[in-house]
């Protein structure tokens, strides 16, 4: 009997290794495609994602949206908030299917309608994810796309692109409307 649960354990222990050394590759493999997921990949516009948003949290800000990686593939992580809560939607670049949908309470001092206001993404005419893509990586002088968020600073809404280059990561700031480079920040790997 001690035979048969050492043999059993042995096949276990090989078959795990097996396993985590398949999950590695197979991890290295899903990294190396991400950019062409986020940048090529995509059949749903920030525009149409925001529209849903919209759609489905009518009376509401929008205060962030983020284009990120995922297994099920390219996903906008889209959050908004009302006077009283705040709420976030995930929704598949692909397939426009909402993959997370919460809401939750905000707390009292979040609550005061200034900050709401200063918080709000212009989300009027945006330049598309793909245009912004290109803009980045020209400025840069060529690269991979590789990340994407709206943000707002000094009143003004901006996509930041993560642009990765020759082993650096640089950070470009846009205009989301006129399309207009606002800052270049470039870091080491």
């Amino acid at each position: 009997m001690k035979k048969i649960v050492g043999f059993i354990t042995i096949m276990l222990s090989i078959l795990l290794v097996g396993c985590s050394t398949n999950s590695a590759s197979n991890s290295t493999q899903s990294k190396s495609n991400s950019s062409k997921v986020l940048k090529n990949e995509i059949k749903v516009s920030a525009d149409e994602a925001i529209k849903l948003y919209q759609k489905t949290y009518p009376k509401t800000s929008i205060t962030s949206l983020e284009l990120e990686k995922s297994y099920r593939g390219p996903v906008y992580k889209i959050e908004g908030i009302d006077e009283q809560k705040e709420y976030q939607l995930n929704i598949n670049a692909r397939n426009k299917k909402i993959s997370q949908n919460s809401q939750e309470e905000l707390d009292e001092e979040d609550q005061d309608d200034a900050s709401r206001k200063a918080e709000t993404l212009d989300v009027d005419n945006l330049i598309s994810i793909k245009k912004a893509a290109q803009i980045a990586e020209k400025k840069v002088g060529g690269g991979t796309s590789t990340e994407f968020s709206l943000d707002k600073d000094l009143g003004k809404t901006y996509w930041e692109v993560t642009v990765k280059k020759d082993g650096n990561e640089h950070n470009v700031k846009i205009n989301s409307q006129t399309g207009k480079v606002l800052e270049v920040e470039s870091e080491d790997d």
